[in-house]
């Protein structure tokens, strides 16, 4: 997240501001709704953002939400879990 914020930065701060507002956003989210969006074959789940290409990918366990990736939809797949 940190890599996709700073360069949304060098972009343009307004941009980086809305991409980090809506990843917190998303995280908070899923306090409510984590268990409503779907798992991959490997069994992490997935929440598409809304207005930005990235991906969040999470684990739940018990009440425990984990976040394991703020994922570029674009980039290759999987590259975030040697992360």
């Amino acid at each position: 997240m940190r890599d996709a914020f700073l360069w949304y930065f060098d972009k343009s701060p307004l941009a980086a501001d809305a991409f980090g507002t809506e990843v917190d956003a998303a995280i908070d989210g899923l306090e409510q709704t984590a268990g409503d969006w779907p798992k991959d074959e490997d069994g992490v789940r997935f929440y598409h953002l809304k207005h930005f290409p990235f991906t969040l990918r999470y684990e739940i366990a018990g009440s425990e939400v984990t976040v394991l990736a703020v994922a570029h939809q674009r980039r290759e797949p999987g590259y975030w879990d040697r992360r």
